[in-house]
């Protein structure tokens, strides 16, 4: 094959790829995700609600979108997290007392200024398999506990939004392999312009 005929089929790779990464972009309905940060802190009576996607190849869990913050404003490690506790056991977790122990979110409350004091998370299931691919989580109940019509809705609303919670965790997934094949066409570019 001569180097044209690799610079054309190069080219044709880097406009696929291209779309590609417009179309993940696009992906995952935040508008629909936003909706239900909205609605809620009203719903259940608490100061905050945040949904996390769990980012397995950096062990870390990342804000997509919450109350007063914006995506990736918050980033927590699975290990000694509260929604990393939840992700990575798929069990949901209550904590009435958070201001009597040390933990990520004492760090989060010097990051945004919001300071914790109680919280209810519940994980989100994959639509294919049986990992967790993220979390909600809801801070501060204004009045009395968490109570069970609580974590039945927000169980409900994970159940919802699997499939888009799912396809912002695949995204961030493509989007790692497009970054690797961008490199490599690079590479190939470069080993073009030397031959």
């Amino acid at each position: 094959m001569d180097k044209a005929t690799l610079e054309n089929k190069l080219e044709r790779i880097r406009d696929k790829q291209e779309k590609l990464n417009i179309a993940w972009k696009k992906t995952g309905n935040k508008e629909l995700l936003q909706f239900f940060i909205d609605i809620m802190p009203k719903v259940l009576n608490v100061d905050r609600c945040s949904i996390f996607i769990l980012d397995p190849e950096e062990d870390q869990v990342w804000l997509q979108c919450g109350t007063g913050l914006t995506e990736k404003q918050v980033r927590v490690p699975t290990r000694g997290s509260i929604v990393g506790r939840v992700i990575s056991s798929g069990k949901p977790w209550l904590d009435m007392e958070m201001e009597l122990s040390v933990g990520e979110h004492d760090v989060v409350s010097m990051q945004t200024g919001f300071i914790s004091r109680n919280t209810l998370c519940v994980p989100v299931f994959s639509v294919s398999s049986e990992r967790v691919t993220g979390a909600i989580q809801v801070l501060n109940k204004k009045s009395g506990d968490y109570t069970d019509q609580d974590k039945a809705l927000l169980d409900r609303l994970a159940y919802q939004l699997q499939m888009n919670i799912e396809s912002i965790f695949l995204r961030q997934e493509m989007a790692k392999i497009s970054v690797e094949m961008s490199n490599k066409i690079k590479k190939l570019e470069r080993m073009l312009q030397q031959s």
